[in-house]
């Protein structure tokens, strides 16, 4: 079972009766600590998992931060909206409301976590990997069962716990209750009672509202988005509509910003639990902004920028000459070539162009940067560039790599990513490119390369109208959190 994150969590609630901030903050210090020894995994950017392995531990710092009288820049708003404006969208009633969090009372300290349930897995194995006791899943499998045929528990329903923090290390670990949705409406509750456990279904009638959330992130996009009241599965959402176009672990900084605009699903207390649909996405980010638009497409829901681009896999598009400019080849691919130095029939499994040192060599499409090396093979210093689950590219023998490039950089096509040069197994200034598809090398100058999915067209002017009624919808949730601040006016 794969844990998909861990949230913010842990508040330590105390009476101001008879106790200064600083004892709040001394308090707080050492609960950090205790967490910090117990390396609990924590949620942190795009790939949760990942992030806690990395993180070893929970980031209470925006807590700290909190009781120091630091005040938070994340809002959530209900934008004015203008039933003409968005013709594609939910139409919904649109008041002024702010869903910001609340500490509530009783005193308690505990632990929130947040899983997936995947294929395959049992409800009595995902109760053992958050370290309960026997007994204790024993019981709660049989209350639940009462309520809940657990052979219908559904793969990718979220399931979220809250535990008990005050478990000693390697002891086994106490629930204080559970909650997950068995349908789109309706819920199964587990909770501690001083006679054991008890279980419940509820059903629940959800209203839709067009919501905006706007925030700033002072540690990671979930910390932030959890902090300011998103639930995890509109986090979730969010983050798919940009993983082609945000590296979560390395383009995201604390003072960057976001903003969501989406069809909220909402209790009857007024809380967000869901997303019924993510019409837009932004990151401002110190490369720039980052935005992506939501548009049906011949019954297809997707993601797209503002060149009506699609921002995903199917929108990869590769060049068959990655330079600056035309050159003549010099080599062509060739299984059966007989190798210019050994003479040996060594297989050419790429194409050479010859160039003038120091021309510039051009990412061939969007990618990842997996290798970055200075000898290799004969390739001298090269690089390959990772794309999708389908295509890589290599570009050999350069001459140097243009300042900042890593492995693990986020390249757009035609960036600049090396320089032509004469390295390793070469007879003189030339390019070398490699195309792998599925792992199998072919010719990049015969192949069938991708083009990538952008709209022309009638498609394209539909999505650019649907484009200008999410902007104005954005311009006027910003004017409204604008009045809000500025105390109307």
């Amino acid at each position: 079972m794969k844990s998909l994150s861990l949230a913010f969590a842990a508040v330590l609630l105390l009476t101001f009766a008879g106790a200064a901030k600083a004892d709040w903050i001394s308090q707080l210090v050492r609960f950090e600590r205790n967490f910090e020894a117990a390396r609990t995994p924590a949620i942190g950017g795009s790939a949760p998992d990942d992030d806690l392995r990395a993180q070893g531990g929970i980031d209470f710092g925006f807590l700290t931060r909190l009781l120091r009288g630091k005040k938070s820049m994340v809002r959530l708003r209900q934008p004015v909206a203008d039933d003409s404006l968005l013709p594609d969208l939910y139409q919904s009633e649109l008041a002024a409301r702010d869903f910001s969090p609340a500490i509530e009372s009783p005193v308690l300290l505990e632990l929130a976590r947040f899983t997936t349930v995947e294929q395959g897995d049992t409800f009595a194995g995902i109760l053992t990997a958050q370290g309960l006791a026997r007994s204790d899943i024993n019981e709660i499998n049989a209350d639940v069962n009462e309520v809940f045929r657990l052979t219908k528990l559904q793969a990718g329903r979220p399931i979220s716990f809250r535990l008990d923090a005050t478990v000693e290390p390697g002891a086994p670990g106490r629930l204080i209750s559970l909650h997950f949705e068995d349908s789109d409406n309706s819920a199964v509750w587990v909770e501690r009672t001083s006679a054991g456990y008890t279980a419940h279904r509820d059903e629940t009638v959800f209203t839709s509202k067009l919501l905006v959330a706007e925030g700033t992130i002072e540690s990671t996009f979930w910390v932030d988005a959890q902090a300011l009241g998103l639930p995890y599965q509109v986090i979730k959402k969010a983050e798919q509509a940009q993983q082609c176009v945000v590296d979560f672990k390395r383009d995201i900084s604390p003072g960057d910003s976001f903003r969501i605009l989406f069809d909220g699903l909402i209790d009857s207390n007024g809380k967000v639990v869901d997303a019924e649909k993510i019409h837009y996405v932004s990151f401002d980010t110190r490369k720039g902004r980052r935005e992506v638009f939501r548009f049906v497409n011949e019954g297809r829901a997707s993601f797209y920028d503002r060149q009506a681009r699609r921002s995903c896999s199917s929108s990869l598009s590769l060049l068959r000459e990655p330079l600056a400019r035309p050159f003549r080849m010099s080599s062509p691919f060739n299984p059966k070539r007989k190798h210019p130095i050994t003479g040996k029939i060594r297989p050419h499994r790429g194409v050479d162009f010859a160039a003038p040192r120091g021309t510039r060599i051009l990412a061939a499409g969007d990618g990842v940067v997996i290798a970055k090396r200075t000898h290799s093979s004969g390739y001298g210093k090269h690089v390959i560039i990772r794309h999708d689950s389908t295509y890589e590219t290599l570009y050999a023998h350069m001459s140097r790599f243009p300042k900042g490039l890593r492995v693990g950089s986020r390249v757009k096509q035609s960036d600049v990513i090396g320089y032509v040069g004469t390295t390793g197994s070469s007879t003189g200034n030339h390019l070398h490119y490699e195309i792998k598809k599925n792992g199998r090398h072919i010719d990049p100058l015969k192949s069938t390369l991708p083009r990538g999915q952008k709209l022309n067209g009638d498609k394209k002017s539909a999505f650019e109208d649907e484009q200008q009624a999410i902007i104005a919808l954005l311009d006027q949730a910003e004017a409204l959190a604008s009045l809000t601040a500025g105390g109307g006016g």
